[in-house]
């Protein structure tokens, strides 16, 4: 036994030794891999002619746009503002469409004056016409009116299409505040019939707000009929690679068919642009990224590749003889990702959400996490709206969920204190059959039988508690409601809670995450022990292990899963305040369970393969041979060859 603790200590030693390099190494890889890419991008901008560089830098022309209106030169730049409570849509004439959404109830950073601008990043408009990635129309288009509540703009192309936008706040009672209306028309004003294809409808850009922001949160999506929703992050366009040998090359962009479109868009983590036409209809999406610069920071920006997503929607197409002309609809929603606010957009648009989006764990317990987040954020918003603070109503449904499954926790705790009074028993066992593991394996299942005890009752709360858990932190993932709300020291709830940088060691502060695994260690400490040293100290490593996984995490995390330790804590005090649990033995009573069956039933076998019998018990020598078998009487003996 003492061999096996010594040799466990080793391989765990060995093995954060191994996850500590593999880190660094990782680490200097990317850095050499992304100044490879810096200097490549250095040594081409130098090479390439001036008139290159300056198309790169310039907006897009006329003469590059897909869509060219005829009489574009006399057309002058021109701005207009259509807002109401909630938003601020800037449109513009250049691409015909909305420049930029500023959310008036949404601050760009913590406590500034400026709002959210959705689309900020992006050089052209939500609403473009574009002819694929890239290729997105720049032209002036014509205003032909203009109000307090809309807006049309018209064009001509070069094909003989006139083509007109009009752009309409959205009213009535099934509209949100966040979404503006727009009408396509397209008329064939040629004199032969035309082909309108191979168009799209550019669904604007959705970049990363703060350096901390996962890449894996920042991509577009799009729903098709009988609820199939699909998510592509910024990563789906290659450039990352796993230990600096798999993954894909980057890629430009990707096109994706779609058979039946109800919507489509972009979102970051609390933010999403939601193009919908008035009906499904098979259409092609066109997706892409590319770099920005976050928090006015372009060294650190560069150095975690920070990208924006920006996407296209396929337009159908359609022959259209002289004069035909066809309107497109579609409702276009630029907001918050605000759970209530999808539900009622309708259309499942709440999948925006990404509830079913489950990391590692999904396979096992997606089917129940996506309901608990709902049901957690509607609950969260709810007791805010009671305490009128975010950080104490986290800390109000931890402990309703932790009062729910008390009777499942004292129930595990009981049965992890009668085993551990079988710990001198397993001491022995582990003694006398150190040399025969599979007779160890069966003397300890007839131990847990003669006692009654099930050896995964102490896990039990453990599976329970890990779909809420995960549940919890899918919910918190894009839960803008809890974003630049602050709770006694912290200032935002969906941030890490960083009070200080530690001197010298250029390493943030979190006093959350650290309250979290000491509150897990002392959980841990306090709990009845069971099973060998080797799994108690693997048990005690736990709690550094998620320290370092979740130090970076939200707060309003870390919050959760301290006040869930704690009540965790005053349970197990309170259960150890309570008389022992006795151990007896079971009753007899007359009836062997499965387990026993099953392995008498074996060690029958086993005794009867040693001893040369079959299982059925007769002798191999005796046994009747079945006709056709090596040995039986019907068969003829083979001749000897001469």
């Amino acid at each position: 036994m003492k061999n096996m603790d010594r040799t466990s200590w080793i391989a765990v030693v060995i093995c954060l030794g191994l996850l500590f390099w593999w880190g660094t190494w990782n680490a200097k890889e990317t850095a050499k891999q992304m100044e490879a890419e810096r200097i490549a991008a250095e040594e081409a901008k130098k090479n390439a002619p001036p008139e290159a560089e300056t198309a790169e830098n310039k907006a897009p022309s006329a003469e590059a746009s897909p869509d060219q209106a005829a009489s574009e030169s006399s057309v002058a730049a021109a701005t207009h503002v259509l807002e109401n409570e909630f938003v601020t849509f800037e449109m513009t004439n250049r691409g015909a469409g909305v420049r930029v959404a500023k959310l008036k109830t949404q601050a760009k950073t913590l406590n500034g004056p400026e709002p959210i601008g959705i689309n900020e990043t992006a050089k052209n408009p939500v609403g473009a016409l574009s002819t694929g990635p890239k290729e997105i129309d720049g032209t002036n288009w014509t205003v032909d009116s203009s109000s307090d509540t809309g807006i049309t703009y018209s064009t001509k192309t070069k094909e003989g299409f006139e083509l007109s936008k009009t752009y309409t706040l959205s009213a009535g009672e099934d509209s949100d505040p966040h979404e503006i209306e727009l009408a396509l028309t397209v008329k064939n004003a040629a004199q032969t019939p035309l082909v309108f294809e191979n168009r799209y409808l550019y669904s604007g850009s959705a970049a990363p707000l703060h350096l901390n922001e996962w890449s894996m949160q920042i991509g577009m999506f799009w729903f098709r009929t009988n609820e199939k929703f699909k998510y592509e992050t910024v990563d789906h366009y290659g450039g990352k690679k796993v230990l600096g040998i798999f993954g894909k090359n980057e890629i430009p962009h990707d096109t994706f068919d779609v058979d039946s479109l109800e919507w489509a868009g972009v979102n970051d983590q609390f933010f999403a642009t939601i193009v919908k036409p008035e009906e499904a209809y098979p259409a092609t999406l066109w997706g892409s990224r590319f770099p920005v610069v976050v928090e006015n920071d372009k060294e650190a920006s560069e150095k975690k590749r920070m990208f924006a997503s920006e996407a296209g929607v396929g337009l159908p197409a359609q022959t259209m003889n002289p004069g035909d002309q066809q309107t497109l609809r579609f409702k276009i929603y630029l907001g918050p990702k605000e759970y209530s606010r999808l539900k009622g957009l309708g259309d499942e648009s709440q999948r925006v959400m990404h509830y079913d989006e489950i990391p590692i764990f999904g396979w096992l317990f997606g089917w129940a996490i996506k309901p608990l987040a709902a049901g957690l954020i509607l609950g969260l918003t709810w007791l805010h709206g009671i305490v009128g603070s975010y950080g104490w109503a986290i800390i109000l449904i931890t402990i309703l969920i932790r009062l729910v499954i008390w009777p499942v926790y004292a129930k595990s705790a009981r049965s992890m204190k009668r085993m551990s009074k079988l710990t001198p028993m397993m001491k022995e066992l582990r003694e006398k059959y150190e040399d025969d593991q599979q007779k160890l394996n069966e003397e300890t299942m007839k131990l847990y039988r003669t006692y009654n005890i099930n050896p995964l009752g102490g896990c039990l709360p453990m599976f329970i508690q890990l779909p809420v858990f995960l549940a919890f932190y899918r919910m918190l993932w894009s839960a803008v409601e809890l974003r630049h709300e602050s709770f006694l020291w912290v200032d935002d709830l969906s941030m890490p809670d960083t009070m200080f940088m530690i001197p010298g060691l250029g390493i943030p502060f979190n006093l959350l995450p650290i309250l979290m695994g000491l509150t897990s260690f002392i959980q841990i400490a306090i709990t009845p022990k069971t099973g060998d040293k080797t799994q108690q100290m693997i048990f005690m490593l736990m709690p550094f292990i998620f320290l370092v996984i979740c130090y970076n995490f939200a707060a309003a995390l870390a919050l959760y899963w301290t006040t869930s330790n704690a009540f965790s804590i005053l349970q197990t005090w309170l259960m150890n305040k309570m008389p022992e649990p006795e151990l007896q033995k079971r009753k007899n009573s007359g009836k062997k369970g499965f387990m026993e069956r099953m392995q008498e039933q074996a060690a029958a076998a086993q005794k009867a393969r040693d001893a040369g019998q079959s299982p059925g018990g007769a002798s191999r020598k005796d046994r009747t041979r079945m006709p056709g078998e090596k040995g039986d009487r019907h068969t003829k003996p083979k001749k000897k060859r001469k």
